[in-house]
């Protein structure tokens, strides 16, 4: 029996009872045909999910129509009867493992643009840009040139019998609930917001007439669907913006709908301002479970259930719901992470979990429009092609050079399909780069990861781990291997200025790893991801941080998954943190470093200590050295072209898999 008897323990709600307190929350896979019909594909990612253990699985973001709401794409079209039969192979499939089928129903309001919308303009409650829209413009290159256009008493009818009608199809399609997306700052919650809400007519001004356009789209749910279709309504608590909704005004909010709807989701923040967004989806710098006070105060206030979000772990679910904060928890990095998240824990296979780095890579590839991917799990969202890793027909000695991220991965994958494999690492334990990317305080996630990683190939039964052995080429040729991979991982960039050896200059990875102690006036020379989190966590000593490189202000931590650059940007801004950017460093002195500009100024930063962060460059002329010793040889990782940890791991598994 699990010990986790809070949420593991059944609950009802309206008319459905769920066998457990964990709901998969709404990601966005892009998944969808262009035209918006369930795919294949689809379908086998949210049958992956199911079958991990959760009581609820939600689809994320659909779009209730096409012909205003949809906001991204391969998103999902509800708007079209069409839908039905792929929606009901969908909730089949979710069925099959005992949850219960729910989906999120959006529009995108002010967040569509008229490429999504067939070239027309996006509709909303009053005629303001989308911060958003610019944002994600930017990312893609692109400019804004429409407007958004004030909703008419026509179109308001329009959106609310779209509503309802898209939650009929739900219901045919065998659905038990629906999930109302009113946070977020998406078209419900343009409504109710006075930040994004500015009409003078009966919509707008009070909260009564605010929230009048989202009661309207509850009756007619209600109207169309009666009592088969429970509602889960969510909501930002706090928009945290000064113009948005607080707390206090909220829960008001909630209290004129709560006899209308059977759950509310309580999460935080807007997707219009960049300080707001990582509260919606926590990236790592920020801690675990950070918006479940909104949560027990909302419980406190209100009668009807409450759903928590936002970087829950298991732990720490079965706690607040023990503690009557919340009555179900929703959450889904960590099971797209490892799927079979909720079903391990159950069974006490704690160890055998897979964690989330909260690296936000799921959801920066599908910003991007691509399909959902994982970092640390590639699987998610490929499902079709890899419905299981196959045993290889024929069996293979495989040898793998270095013991990082990729080498690690490699070796996994490759020992799961029988191959024969050995593993070498110079030095004295596995970890390569990754054990810089744990180093710091608040990687506590990326630190879990890697322990686990290390752990997991330390104890594979079918790999034999070589620890301080360097692999020349005579250490392999004595193996006889029919496959070599080497994963040998990339060295940091020293650019030849002057001073570039002088006490006062440190490498990144040497101040990250406590090797090195810099002193209270640092300059930080370069604003990668790897630059920006070694001066937060110099500036959280107290530091005095200046970061210099030659990108623009734009650009800073442009190898960051977007949330994450947001997350980490804000924090630096936080603590003080200076920029010079559009600047190249020149040489160091005892004093400081000295920068040239754009316009060829040359002046000198004050420094104790210079941080080299200037990124890495494959390790050639070890990985030519090594490159005949097999029928075959592959190379991957940052020893092909140093990147992050989602391009490690799947290179790794791109490789081994196919061996």
């Amino acid at each position: 029996m699990t010990r986790y008897q809070n949420v593991f323990s059944p609950f009802r709600f309206g008319n459905v009872e769920v066998k457990n307190r964990i709901e998969i929350a709404p990601a966005i896979p892009c998944l969808a045909t262009p035209d918006g019909f369930v795919t294949r594909e689809l379908i086998e990612y949210y049958k992956s999910l199911a079958r991990g253990g959760a009581g609820i699985v939600t689809i994320g973001d659909t779009a209730i129509d096409f012909e205003y709401a949809k906001d991204h794409e391969h998103q999902l079209n509800l708007g079209d009867d069409r839908v039905i039969a792929g929606l009901s192979a969908l909730v089949e499939a979710i069925h099959r493992y005992g949850a219960k089928a729910s989906i999120e129903l959006n529009h995108g309001g002010r967040f569509a643009e008229p490429r999504t919308l067939g070239g027309k303009n996006p509709i909303a409650p009053s005629s303001l840009p989308s911060e958003t829209a610019m944002m994600w413009a930017e990312m893609h290159g692109r400019k804004l040139d429409y407007q958004v256009m004030e909703m008419t008493q026509e179109q308001i009818d329009m959106v609310v019998d779209h509503y309802a009608e898209a939650c009929h199809r739900c219901m045919l399609a065998g659905m038990e609930m629906v999930l109302l997306h009113g946070a977020h700052g998406h078209m419900l919650g343009q409504f109710t917001s006075p930040y994004t809400n500015k009409r003078t007519d009966r919509y707008g001004g009070s909260l009564q007439n605010r929230a009048r356009f989202a009661i309207e789209v509850l009756d007619a749910v209600r109207k169309k669907v009666g009592d088969k279709l429970a509602i889960e309504y969510r909501i930002s608590a706090d928009e945290l913006v000064p113009e948005g909704m607080h707390e206090e005004e909220t829960i008001e909010f909630a209290k004129m709908i709560q006899d209308k709807i059977d759950l509310l989701h309580v999460s935080v923040g807007l997707l219009t301002n960049p300080i707001t967004i990582p509260r919606m989806i926590q990236p790592t710098y920020l801690p675990h479970g950070l918006n479940v006070p909104y949560a027990e105060r909302f419980k406190k206030a209100l009668k009807v259930p409450i759903t928590a979000v936002g970087s829950i772990d298991m732990e720490m679910a079965d706690k607040i719901i023990g503690e009557g904060k919340c009555d179900i928890v929703a959450m889904v990095r960590p099971i797209i992470a490892d799927t079979e998240y909720v079903n391990k824990y159950r069974h006490g296979e704690i160890d055998e979990i897979r964690p989330c780095v909260r690296c936000n890579f799921c959801t920066h590839s599908v910003a991007q429009f691509y399909p959902i991917r994982c970092a640390v799990n590639p699987v998610i969202g490929r499902e079709v092609e890899y419905p299981y890793i196959r045993i290889a027909d024929k069996k293979k000695k495989v040898v793998i050079v270095g013991g990082g991220p990729a080498g690690m991965e490699a070796a996994l994958v490759a020992s799961s399909r029988g191959h024969q494999v050995t593993l070498y690492e110079r030095d004295t334990k596995l970890g390569g780069m990754l054990t810089l990317a744990a180093a710091h305080p608040f990687k506590a996630d990326m630190k879990k990861y890697l322990d686990w990683l290390v752990q997991k190939t330390m104890r594979a039964p079918g790999i034999e781990v070589k620890l301080s052995t360097e692999a020349t080429a005579d250490v392999i040729k004595a193996k006889k291997p029919d496959v070599v991979i080497l994963a040998i991982g990339a060295e940091p960039i020293i650019p030849d200025i002057p001073g570039v050896k002088k006490s006062n200059v440190v490498w990144v990875g040497d101040v990250a790893m406590g090797k090195a102690v810099a002193g209270e006036t640092v300059v930080v020379a370069g604003a990668g991801l790897t630059g920006g989190e070694a001066a937060l966590h110099l500036a959280q000593q107290g530091k005095k941080i200046t970061v210099i490189d030659m990108v623009s202000q734009s650009e800073i931590a442009q190898d960051a998954p977007f949330l994450n650059k947001l997350g980490l940007i804000g924090l630096l801004h936080q603590h003080g943190v200076q920029f010079r950017m559009e600047v190249k460093l020149e040489e160091i002195t005892d004093k400081g470093a000295v920068v040239i500009d754009k316009q060829w100024n040359r002046f000198e930063i004050p420094a104790d200590s210079v941080v080299l962060s200037l990124g890495f460059k494959p390790r050639t002329t070890a990985v030519k050295a090594l490159q005949e010793l097999a029928p075959d040889i592959y190379v991957i990782g940052d020893c092909a072209n140093p990147s992050n940890l989602k391009h490690a791991i799947h290179d790794a598994f791109n490789v081994a898999v196919e061996i």
